[in-house]
Order: C-alpha cells, then sequence, then structure tokens
C-alpha cells in the first residue's frame, strides 16, 4: 500500500446487519492496518420487522441504544475515516427512512444503504485481504441475517457476485417460529428453501469453478466452533455438516457455550451451510477472518487513493457504453471549475465535488440507445445498475444529476426527492447543465468562465466578445433561461 497521508491514523467501519451490528476500529501503522477494537451486538434487526413490513419499535430501540454505544468509541475519529454502512433489512423494510435518519443522529455519522451485489463485493474484499494471494481462484460465501451472499474472485478482484434473500434470522421466522421448533421435517423444509434460491446461481457458478472456498459469517465461524473436536475450527467438512445436521434436529441436541441469540438462530444457518454445501458440490469449506466491515476499512483506504472502486466503476461504464472520453473530460473540468466558485448545501454522506466529476463523465452514458432522450436512459442505467463502491444515496444523486443536465426543469422530475437533497442537488445541477451548454461545439475551450450564486439566483460571466463568437451559446442560454426560470431559479449572464 502506497504512502498517503491522513488526519488521523484511525479508522473505523460499521455493519448495520440484519443479525448483528459490528463496529471494528483500526490503526494505519507503517502503511499497514492494524485492527485494534472491535464490538458487536447481535441486534437482531431482521426479527423485528412486523407483518406490515415496517420495522418494529423494540427492534428500532435495540438497534439505537447499540449505535449510541458505538458512537463514543467513533467520537474521536474524523467522520470522513467513518464508513457505516446497512444491509437486507434496512435495503427492504417498510418506512427504514425514519429510523435510519434516527440512526445516523444516534452514530453521528451518515449511514448508506448498499446492494446485495455491493455488500458481496466488499465481503470478498474484505476475505481478500486477509489471506495469501496466491492467484488461485476462490468461493466466498457469507450467510447473513437476511441474506446470504456468494462470491467467486481471484486475488483481490470479485468475478461474480450474489446476494440472495435468504438469511440465518429470515429462515428462522420462517420454518422454526412460533409453535414450530426444529424437526426433520421443519429442518428439510428450510433446506428445499435455500436449495431452491441457490438453483437460480448452481449452473453458472459451478461453470465458473473455484479452487478453494471459504465461509466468513458469524453463523459459519458459530459451526465451525461446534465441529471444532472433528474438523479443528479452522474448516468445515461435508461429513461433520451432515452429522451437525443430526444433533440440530435432536430432541437432546447439545450446542456447547453458543450465546442464546446464537443458538436461536444457527439451525436456519446450519440449513443453509448444508443446502450451500450440496448445490455447490463442496467437500470442505475454510473458515475466513474478515468479512464485510473488513471490507470497508480497505474501502475507505482505497478512497484517499486510486484505488477508489466507485472510479474504476466509472471507468467501466466509460468503455462499456462507449462514451465520448474527450468531451465527457471537458464536461469534467467545465463542471468542476464553475462549482469550486461557488457553495451550497451539504448531502449527507456524500463528496459533492466527487459526484458533480463522475456525473459529468457519465452524462452522455444514455447517449448509444438514443440521442433525444439520453439523459433519461443514461438516468436508468445509473439508477438500476449494480455499481460497486457506490451506495444507494450516492447513487441515486449521481443518477439524477445525470437525468437533469439536460431539457426541461419542472418539479415532477424530482417528485420522490425530499426538500434537503433537492436544495443541495440544486447548485451541482446548474453546474453541470452550464457546462455541458459550455461545451457545445465538443472542442477545447480557452475562455474559463466564473459563476456567483445568491441563493437561487446565478450569474454567469464569460465575457461579451466571447458570447458574440459563439452566438449558438448565447441562444443556449436564452433556453436555459426560460427552463431556469419555470423552475423558480434565476439565471443572467454578461
Amino acid at each position: 500500500m502506497k504512502k498517503m497521508k491522513f488526519d488521523s491514523p484511525y479508522f473505523a467501519a460499521v455493519d448495520l446487519g440484519s443479525n448483528s451490528f459490528h463496529m471494528i476500529i483500526a490503526r494505519m501503522n507503517d502503511d499497514r492496518l492494524e485492527v485494534i477494537d472491535r464490538v458487536k451486538d447481535m441486534v437482531q434487526l431482521a426479527r423485528g420487522i412486523k407483518k406490515d413490513g415496517h420495522l418494529g419499535m423494540d427492534a428500532q430501540e435495540r438497534a439505537l441504544s447499540c449505535l449510541a454505544r458505538f458512537a463514543e468509541r467513533l467520537r474521536d475519529i474524523p467522520r470522513h475515516q467513518i464508513r457505516a454502512v446497512g444491509t437486507k433489512t434496512l435495503r427492504s423494510a417498510a418506512g427504514a427512512k425514519q429510523f435510519i435518519k434516527a440512526a445516523e443522529q444516534a452514530l453521528g455519522v451518515p449511514i448508506q444503504i448498499i446492494s446485495g451485489y455491493e455488500e458481496a463485493r466488499l465481503v470478498y474484499s474484505g476475505l481478500a485481504h486477509s489471506v495469501t494471494n496466491d492467484h488461485t481462484r476462490r468461493l466466498v460465501v457469507d450467510i447473513g441475517g437476511g441474506s446470504t451472499e456468494l462470491v467467486i474472485g481471484q486475488d483481490f478482484e470479485a468475478q461474480k457476485l450474489e446476494s440472495l434473500s435468504m438469511g440465518c434470522v429470515t429462515c428462522t421466522e420462517k420454518f422454526f417460529s412460533g409453535p414450530s421448533r426444529v424437526t426433520n421435517s421443519t429442518f428439510r423444509k428450510a433446506y428445499l428453501g435455500a436449495c431452491t434460491k441457490l438453483e437460480e446461481i448452481r449452473k453458472p457458478y459451478l461453470k465458473t469453478g473455484w479452487d478453494i472456498a471459504y465461509g466468513t459469517s458469524g453463523t459459519i465461524r458459530a459451526i465451525a466452533d461446534l465441529l471444532q473436536q472433528r474438523d479443528g475450527g479452522a474448516v468445515i467438512t461435508s461429513g461433520s455438516l451432515d452429522w451437525l445436521v443430526g444433533e440440530v434436529c435432536s430432541s437432546k441436541a447439545k450446542l456447547g457455550e453458543l450465546p442464546s441469540l446464537r443458538k436461536s438462530v444457527l439451525p436456519a444457518g446450519v440449513a443453509i451451510l448444508k443446502a450451500v454445501f450440496d448445490q455447490m458440490k463442496l467437500d470442505k469449506m475454510h473458515v475466513g477472518d474478515a468479512a464485510l466491515k473488513e471490507g470497508l476499512l480497505y474501502d475507505i483506504i482505497g478512497r484517499f487513493s486510486d484505488d477508489d472502486a466507485r472510479q474504476i466503476t466509472v471507468s467501466k461504464l466509460l468503455a462499456q457504453y462507449k462514451v465520448d472520453t474527450d468531451q465527457a473530460e471537458r464536461v469534467q473540468q467545465t463542471s468542476l471549475a464553475l462549482w469550486s466558485q461557488i457553495e451550497g448545501p451539504t448531502l449527507p454522506g456524500v463528496s459533492r465535488t466527487k459526484v458533480l466529476g463522475w456525473a459529468a463523465l457519465l452524462h452522455e452514458i444514455g447517449m448509444s440507445i438514443s440521442h433525444s432522450g439520453h439523459h433519461n436512459h443514461g438516468y436508468y442505467i445509473i439508477r438500476n445498475s449494480d455499481l460497486a463502491g457506490f451506495g444507494r444515496y450516492e447513487q441515486y444523486i449521481l443518477a439524477n444529476l445525470v437525468k437533469s443536465h439536460r431539457k426541461g426543469l419542472y418539479q415532477k422530475k424530482f417528485e420522490d426527492m425530499d426538500e434537503q437533497t433537492m436544495a443541495a442537488l440544486i447548485p451541482l445541477m446548474v453546474c453541470l447543465r452550464l457546462a455541458v451548454l459550455i461545451n457545445r461545439r465538443r472542442e477545447d475551450i480557452v475562455v474559463k468562465p466564473k459563476l456567483g450564486r445568491e441563493g437561487r439566483k446565478y450569474r454567469l460571466k464569460l465575457g461579451k466578445r466571447w458570447l458574440e463568437d459563439h452566438p449558438l451559446t448565447l441562444d443556449g442560454l436564452e433556453q436555459e433561461k426560460q427552463y431556469y426560470d419555470s423552475f423558480d431559479i434565476s439565471l443572467a449572464w454578461e
């Protein structure tokens, strides 16, 4: 890892999982990350989902209490050196936005909701940084409370990623809750349910293949601990797992010294792991020491360097959709120059400069689909793609900037956007729209535009002589002013 300067040698990652909340603190020591503290609380957020899909108050209270404790430990670490993410339960719970706001207040740090794809990527990154990179192809499995991630990768690159909607908590609620108990019959139903999910990815995964399999979750480590006398604790073999299935279904099952909350979801975890072994034809699985939270730490470090996963994702999109990169870079340079001259409201957990630069690079991503509506196609691509490195809110902002870089402006275009986000988006949108307009001739420009802002009033300075030599741009500014007037934004130029 190359030498980099940080405001503090300390970094932190917080994983708001469906079963457990995790916090990990690390220190940069001689260009190496050294873990100095770990905290885990089995909040079991997924178990708090009510029939109407909302989070129950008990689960919310457990979560907020846990995050308040985490906040004390994070107090002296710079906010930009902390990442907190929410996974499956917070992705799918009804009305989660209100809870997330309360959670951010308790934690003191913005919380990003990440996709299942991003969750899988971070799990793989954490594992890849904790084992020897001997160029072997790996299968990595992480059984969480609400989802299970399966990744095939080599060295530090994840090549196949999937997140399946099955986890030890949700599976427990479905097959082993209420009057149901763990019997051969209920266990088989849970096992077959997991097999059905895995059937969706079984063939392409087996076709790709791997050299070694790793399990990274707390569920898999708990199973390995129970099998320590048989397998040693560092691996899980198929024969020992079959033995554990029999133990779990027995009325006299002894599950060692596991915490009661872990015991309650263990049968579901065993059913899912048994399905993974059978569907993926595994004889043995190694137990990894790192997962999503460690992946988050390395992602933070990458954001201070050229290893930022988001920049790599943007570069791949530019190549995939054959974007005119010369024009994209012109627009990026101009939009960032304009943005540097004004200020605007912040976006929680989002670097406005970075997201504007990426939006400028990607503003023509939909051009290969349609010229007249490429801004809408660009929005759809960015909004609905699995973009490595991006949180859902960050991806939402990026997509809306691309959608609004041209054509008419009207409130309905942003009908699902809250007032705080809208207020922060407008200055970025203005910078991007003006940059696109100024670079309409698709050639390098000599003029250095200046931009001033007072509330929703903007004044652009290009120079009278330059405008006289560029009548198409002047005409475009006249049209732009009409668009802005309808959106209650004032635009003037000279």
